[in-house]
Parts: structure tokens; C-alpha cells; sequence
């Protein structure tokens, strides 16, 4: 039994975030992937064929490897792509076996959680793949913030960002959308919390600092969010690597009252080049959990979170290795009993990825859905059906990813669509 490689195609959507998509083909069958956003994934597109065309897709341990090796002096971007090959060889297989992929990996959940990110009173602005807000036509119809950011030309998270606060940023805000989340069947949202408030200083988001007026209006921020939802919800709050430590562990002291499920990136400790002593001196100081790991590649980055105290690990496997290593890194996660909960911008290519191996993790807590104001996020892919309902991902028979992307529809959006 073989499935020969005879083409590898790519294909780059700018969504609310950049969805950058693969095929693999053996004849006339293809299976799909999708890799995290990073410059220049499509120009990889011909060297990558090269070295995928005649292998055999069943052979994914060794197609890893030579993508591993060919790509040795390239750095952590090329995993983006060599994720999202992994996860189109495991669709291929499991469409020519006529197997859904959680099968194929003997796993046994068919309900997959999952929370909403809801940013803030709206939703986040599209952004490329430096983090620079795009704009794009369907953002008018949307329900989204568009006044916060002062400048285009800075990334708009971290301590680059510059920002003047509004109402979609006040308490109230904030509790209206939680309200609106439950009422849609979500048992588990998460935030932002690096939002500006009344008393920003530029001044001082640049050195990563805070004042304490700051610190309190972000916990009459998280106080109301509990307050609108109950504490039959889970809340969770992305700090997106943007304070010093010291600011860090204030914040964490003034949210402890609030029992958050976790506290995302308060510092840049893992950002392109992880810092675990800093993971370190923060946990030790902050009880409330503390979430990390989709700035971090393979097994091997996240055996070395093991002695940091990080209590949720983030893995997002359209750039961490895909299926294989979300694999590794989820059973590493259950030896020591750490949550598992995936980070997740992706669309429903990516996200289903995702949900196949939650089937097999064994400290699962819930996948990230980041799609919920983009209009046409389910519209992209066959068979029609609603893939998240009731706070949960249902995994079916259908094959391989168990959704496809619909050609017809990319080409709606995208007219130079070619996969």
C-alpha cells in the first residue's frame, strides 16, 4: 500500500488572521493542512515540493524528518509549514482509509470543548501575519473595534502598541459580551486584559509597567466579567507578553479573588526565544494559573516548561509540528497531570486539527475558537454544518479532518484562490 506525493500546493488568506493553507496530492486525492501565520510561507511553496514530491504519505515520520533536516539553518517559521504538511499527510491518509483522524490515533472523545476568545466589549481587528491591523471589507459588518489603535504601523500586541482607551474597553462592555457568550451556549471565554484604560501613560506600556489605578480598573474589568457570568463559566485572561515581571505579579495579586481558569503571556518570557527562568520567578510569586506555549516548537521546547510551574500549556499545532508532535506534547502534559488547551487562531481546517488530537489528550481542558466574529468562518468549508455548537467541537465519521475547505467559497472571497 503507497500514496505517492505528486504535488504540494500553498495557498495564503488574509481572515482575521492569516490562514495559510496546504495540499498535498497523490493523484486525485489531496489532504488539507494549515499553518500558523508567518512571513513568507508561500514563497517556501517550490522548495517544499521538491523535496515532498515521490515520498510516500503514509511514511510521515520520515517525510518529518527530511523536512526537519532540509530545513536545519532555516529557524522556528519553516515548522509553520512542516505543521501544516503533517496535518494535510494525516487528512490524505485518513480519507484514502476512509478513517476520521482521532480514530487513526485511537482516540476516544467525540465532544471537544472549546472557549471563545471575545477580546474585549468587541471583537479583535484583522491583523497579518507581523501582528499590523488590516482592514478589510467585511470588518464593517462586523461586530468589532476599529478606534483603539493610534498608529497602524506597530504590532498590535506588546509594549510597541499604541493604543487610547474607549467605551468598548469598560467594564460594562466587557460584561454585556460575557453575557452574550453564555447565552450562546459557551461554558469557557477568555479576554484581554492588555487593553488601555482611562489612565494609560504610553510612557509607561512601553517599559512594560503600570500604574496602580491601571491594575485596578483591569480587575473591575475581570470583577465584572465573573459578576455577568456566574461561576458555572470559566474566564481566562491574555496578557499578550506585554509587562516587566514586577507589574506581572501585581496584576496577578489583584486578580486572585476572582478565580480565573488561567492568566495568559502576563510577560515576554516565551516570545521567539523563551526565557524559563523568568516563568520561573513569575509563578512562584502569582497563584493564579498560569497559561503558556504557542510561541514554543515541538516536544522538546515544552519538556523544558516542566520545572517553571506553568500550570496550562498553549501548544498550537499548525506551527508547533502538527498532529505528531501535538501528540508528544499532549502525552508529555498528562505524566505530570498539566493541562492541555490549546492555543488556536486558525480556521476550521487548523481548529479540527486540533480537536482530533484532543480526542486523545488526557488532561484536555478546551481548544481556543478565535473565529466567532468572522462572518464567513463556517461558509469556507464542506460539509455544510455547524462545526462548533453548545460550547463543543462533535467529532463525526467523516474522514481525515472531517471538513474540507469549499473551493467555490474560497474563490468568493479570495478570487486568486489556487490549492
Amino acid at each position: 500500500m503507497e500514496l505517492k506525493i505528486t504535488d504540494f500546493k500553498v495557498f495564503v488568506a488574509q481572515a482575521n488572521f492569516e490562514w495559510a493553507f496546504v495540499r498535498i496530492y497523490s493523484k486525485d486525492l489531496y489532504g488539507t493542512g494549515e499553518a500558523g501565520p508567518a512571513p513568507g510561507l508561500k514563497g517556501m511553496e517550490s522548495e517544499f515540493r521538491q523535496l515532498l514530491i515521490g515520498e510516500d504519505a503514509f511514511k510521515i515520520n520520515r517525510i518529518v524528518e527530511k523536512l526537519r533536516y532540509a530545513a536545519l539553518y532555516s529557524g522556528t517559521t519553516v515548522y509553520h509549514l512542516i505543521s501544516a504538511i503533517n496535518i494535510a499527510l494525516y487528512d490524505i491518509i485518513g480519507k484514502f482509509l476512509n478513517v476520521p483522524i482521532y480514530k487513526l490515533l485511537g482516540g476516544d472523545k467525540t465532544e471537544i470543548p472549546v472557549y471563545v476568545d471575545a477580546h474585549g466589549g468587541k471583537g479583535l481587528e484583522a491583523i497579518n501575519a507581523l501582528h499590523l491591523p488590516v482592514n478589510l471589507p467585511w470588518i464593517k459588518e462586523a461586530e468589532v473595534e476599529t478606534s483603539r489603535l493610534l498608529t497602524t504601523n506597530n504590532p498590535v500586541h506588546g509594549r510597541l502598541s499604541m493604543e487610547k482607551w474607549n467605551e468598548d474597553y469598560s467594564p460594562e462592555a466587557y460584561a454585556k459580551r460575557a453575557l452574550k457568550m453564555k447565552n450562546e451556549g459557551y461554558k469557557a471565554m477568555k479576554f484581554d486584559l492588555d487593553v488601555p484604560t482611562p489612565y494609560i501613560d504610553l510612557r509607561r506600556v512601553r517599559n512594560g509597567d503600570l500604574s496602580l489605578k491601571d491594575i485596578d480598573y483591569m480587575a473591575e474589568i475581570v470583577k465584572a466579567v465573573r459578576e455577568s457570568v456566574g461561576n458555572e463559566v470559566e474566564i481566562m485572561f491574555d496578557l499578550h507578553w506585554r509587562y516587566n515581571l514586577n507589574t506581572a505579579i501585581r496584576i496577578c495579586k489583584s486578580l486572585e479573588p476572582y478565580r480565573l481558569r488561567w492568566l495568559e503571556d502576563p510577560t515576554p518570557a516565551i516570545m521567539a526565544v523563551p526565557n524559563y527562568d523568568e516563568l520561573k520567578l513569575l509563578t512562584s510569586q502569582c497563584s493564579v494559573p498560569i497559561e503558556t506555549g504557542e510561541n514554543l516548537y515541538t516536544v522538546y521546547q515544552f519538556k523544558d516548561l516542566l520545572n517553571t510551574g506553568t500550570r496550562v500549556w498553549a501548544p498550537d499545532i499548525v506551527k508547533a509540528g502538527g498532529i505528531t508532535e501535538g501528540r508528544r506534547i499532549a502525552e508529555l502534559a498528562a505524566m505530570y497531570d498539566i493541562e492541555y488547551s490549546p492555543h488556536n487562531i486558525a480556521s476550521p481546517i487548523g481548529t479540527m486539527a486540533h480537536a482530533h488530537v484532543g480526542s486523545i489528550a488526557n488532561t484536555f481542558g478546551f481548544v481556543e475558537f478565535h473565529g466567532h466574529d468572522v462572518p464567513f468562518w463556517n461558509e469556507i468549508v464542506k460539509p455544510k454544518r455547524r462545526i462548533i455548537g453548545d460550547g463543543v467541537i462533535k467529532l463525526t465519521e467523516d474522514p481525515g479532518l472531517g471538513v474540507d475547505l469549499d473551493d467555490e467559497v474560497m474563490r468568493k472571497y479570495w478570487p486568486d484562490y489556487n490549492l
